[in-house]
């Protein structure tokens, strides 16, 4: 019997190719399922990954705000101190983080927070086989962490002239607000404002975004106007706001001049000073109430050197000539001698050295030979033998002495030249007085119920009001020079008259005044002249000024609303820009570290 072995054949060959079929759907479905796990666990790493600097940042943001709130305080809210270093943890339900602030410089803290976070479920015993390049991506671990550190500063908050929160309503007549530098000489005269050197940053700015949120009306804005995001600001026919050289021949809104940007960040004024703190005590101090300038006016052989008080003039120098018969000794530089003849009658005596006589003579001739002494010069001697005169004879000429005329003598002038120096020496003479204050300001905290009455500062002082600051008649407050205070007012309402605080410094950031949420309004009477700061969040501040007259503010204003009545110069000191320590802590700089 024959067997056909073709068809076996062909069974065999539909077995291997179909067993080829099945294996390489095989390697498909196992590369793919790979694959897929792959892509899972990458996009799981990835989400906890980023997951961890979103924590690490979230630490940031807390230690941020630790600072800004409780600076004077960092142990607060449970922060773990160590030396200059504080410390916080936080477990959440995704993860942890520690974030540590590191305060060596008060200026400049650095915050440096590590997130911790463990991956999902689908990382436990999975180590991928990595089929693609996934460059930068790390092996999975049992915990993900990542940390960041940034470095931090504190700016300042008088940025502007005038900032509200709300509305500020510019009416009276004779408003304006410009600026000047009280540290520039350039731009100030004895750090006083000077209307020859005035500057154009006389800014006022609201957090609002209303329409109309800052009415200039006719008051000259010498500066830009801030408004909140929408918001607008309207100005009167008379009005103005843009440069002095703009408003030279213009009214109304210099273009670029009106933004819709402000966005103020407000401080918190609570009192960082407790009732332990002392009240200021009474009693006498002796104040610097004059200085006079006394010149006198000095000439001197010698160049003068520096006084040992008081300011010398320019030294004037005036040289003259000095003859004199006696040789000086020692001998002076310079020094020349000058010989000449003097001719007496009488004949001094002693008889001066190189005396000649003078005589008076006369021609004569006799046929005697002259006895001598008794002639000048040379005698002549005539023999005539012949001619008319033969008989005469020998006879002598000679100029016979008649008497004595006078006598001649060197004398000898020495000659030198000499030099006088004038000067003025100037001494400043202070005029002290000793006045009786019912409240002394020096170093350190002060906690009182009140201000009534007279107060003086003399040193760096701050003082927590709990009942608010008013002033009424015969209350005042005396910066003296190298004084400063920083006032934290609690109460309602808050009352200054413009003569209630003479800042003798002349800086206004030498007089700030922190008000507490609970105040709601703070009035400024303007019968004289005001240097200072006032921060009133929640405070609408009426500013009236009284009469006729121009009443100036020197400073800035941070409140809730502003309404301006009367006659008020508005000017804002640039020097408080660059105070630094009383703005919020901003970051200045972030990296993300090992």
């Amino acid at each position: 019997m024959k067997i056909n072995n073709s068809l076996r054949n062909e069974t065999a060959s539909a077995l291997i190719v179909t067993l080829f079929i099945m294996t390489l759907l095989a390697v498909s479905v196992a590369g793919y399922l790979t694959y897929v796990n792959q892509q899972s666990l990458l996009g799981a790493r990835s989400q906890t990954w980023n997951l961890a600097l979103g924590l690490s940042e979230a630490g940031v943001e807390e230690a941020l705000q630790h600072l800004n709130v409780n600076y004077a305080n960092l142990n607060a809210d449970s922060w773990t101190p160590n030396g200059t270093t504080y410390t916080m943890e936080r477990t959440l339900t995704n993860g942890s983080y520690t974030v540590v602030i590191e305060n060596s410089n008060p200026n400049a803290p650095v915050i440096t927070s590590r997130a911790f976070v463990t991956p999902p479920s689908i990382f436990a015993g999975n180590a991928p086989t990595v089929m693609f390049a996934a460059v930068g991506v790390p092996q999975p671990t049992a915990t993900i962490n990542r940390a960041v550190r940034v470095t931090t500063s504190r700016g300042s908050l008088f940025l502007a002239a005038m900032v509200a929160k709300h509305g500020i309503d510019l009416r009276g007549n004779g408003v304006s607000s410009d600026s000047f530098d009280s540290q520039d000489p350039t731009k100030s005269t004895n750090g006083r404002p000077d209307p020859a050197k005035v500057q154009d940053h006389g800014d006022i700015a609201s957090n609002d975004g209303i329409v109309s949120t800052v009415s200039v009306q006719n008051a000259n804005i010498y500066g830009r106007v801030f408004t909140g995001p929408g918001g607008t600001a309207t100005v009167g026919s008379q009005g103005g706001v843009g440069t002095h050289a703009w408003q030279t021949s213009n009214n109304g809104l210099q273009p670029g001049y009106v933004l819709d940007t402000a966005n103020f960040t407000f401080p918190n004024t609570t009192s960082p000073i407790n009732s332990t703190a002392p009240p200021p005590p009474a009693g006498d101090v002796l104040t610097l109430t004059g200085l006079a300038t006394n010149s006198t006016t000095f000439s001197s052989t010698t160049y003068p050197g520096a006084p040992s008080a008081g300011v010398m003039s320019p030294v004037t120098t005036n040289t003259t000539t000095v003859s004199t018969s006696i040789y000086p000794s020692p001998v002076p530089p310079g020094l020349t001698t000058n010989t000449a003849n003097i001719t007496v009658a009488s004949l001094p005596s002693p008889a001066p050295t190189g005396t000649s006589t003078n005589y008076a003579t006369l021609s004569t001739s006799l046929k005697t030979y002259p006895v001598a002494g008794t002639y000048l010069g040379s005698v002549t001697t005539n023999i005539v033998t012949s001619g008319p005169q033969s008989g005469r004879g020998t006879w002598y000429i000679y100029n016979l002495i008649t008497g004595i005329t006078s006598y001649t003598y060197p004398v000898q002038t020495y000659s030198y030249p000499t030099s006088v120096y004038t000067y003025s020496v100037y001494l400043t003479t202070p005029t002290y007085t000793t006045n009786h204050y019912d409240h002394i300001i020096g170093n350190g905290d002060y906690y009182a119920t009140s201000l009534s009455g007279t107060t003086i500062v003399t040193g760096t002082g701050r003082i927590s009001l709990p009942n608010g600051l008013s002033m009424g008649s015969g209350d005042g407050i005396t910066i003296a020079p190298g004084g400063s205070i920083v006032v934290y007012s609690g109460g309602n309402s808050i009352t200054i008259g413009g003569n209630g605080v003479m800042n003798g410094n002349g800086f206004a950031g030498n007089f700030i005044v922190y008000c507490a949420d609970t105040v709601t309004s703070f009035t400024l009477n303007g019968n004289g002249e005001f240097t200072g700061v006032l921060v009133a969040p929640n405070a609408a501040v009426t500013m009236n000024g009284g009469g006729n007259s121009d009443q100036d503010f020197t400073g800035a204003l941070m409140v809730s609303s502003v309404r301006m009545n009367g006659h008020f110069k508005f000017h804002y000191d640039e020097a408080l820009g660059r105070m630094g320590g009383n703005g919020r802590f901003l970051i200045t700089s972030w990296a993300e570290v090992d």
